[in-house]
């Protein structure tokens, strides 16, 4: 569906970037995976021997980021896709051999890294520099020892009621100034 906006014509999933070199507009796609037509067969061998792996692989195919990797535990998993640890862990041992994902280890955390030859999520030029660098962090509230908030520059938070002019804050170590 194409829609306009301030008289500009936009399309789904694409985004205007201007191009460093040549300063340049240009349509980008954004939120994309590309698959590679080697994929098809091994997508109906997955149907039919272990649908749940196909459940994974797709799982972890949405997550990933732009460089096809990302970090969960097995637990985080189990709860995004409503299956059992021991259940996730057999899938993910049967996608490594059938070379469908690569898992780098980084002490006690598995990366778990897409086949780039099967599915790619971002531009071509950047495939084989990059595809096993970065990657996402998936955690769920029930692995952590404590709650915690995402605290983002520029998001809301709610404040404390501030104590006395010019206390000091305990956790911050700055003086506070009340208004």
């Amino acid at each position: 569906m194409v829609t306009q906006k301030n008289d500009q014509i936009m399309i789904p999933n694409t985004a205007k970037t201007i191009d460093p070199n040549t300063g340049e507009e240009r349509l980008t796609n954004t939120g994309f995976s590309q698959i590679y037509h080697a994929w098809w067969p091994v997508q109906r061998v997955l149907i039919d021997e272990y649908p749940t792996a196909l459940k994974v692989f797709s799982w972890l195919v949405e997550v990933a980021d732009k460089r096809n990797a990302v970090i969960v535990s097995y637990p985080a998993m189990a709860v995004a896709l409503g299956l059992n640890k021991r259940t996730i862990m057999r899938a993910i041992s049967y996608l490594v051999g059938k070379k469908l994902v690569t898992i780098l280890k980084s002490g006690n955390m598995n990366a778990y890294v897409l086949n780039d030859r099967i599915i790619w999520k971002d531009t071509a030029d950047l495939k084989d520099k990059y595809s096993q660098f970065s990657a996402e962090v998936y955690v769920v509230a029930s692995e952590q020892e404590e709650p915690y908030r995402t605290q983002l520059i520029g998001h809301a938070i709610k404040k404390k009621p501030k104590g006395p002019k010019n206390a000091r804050s305990e956790n911050l170590g700055v003086d506070v100034q009340s208004s």
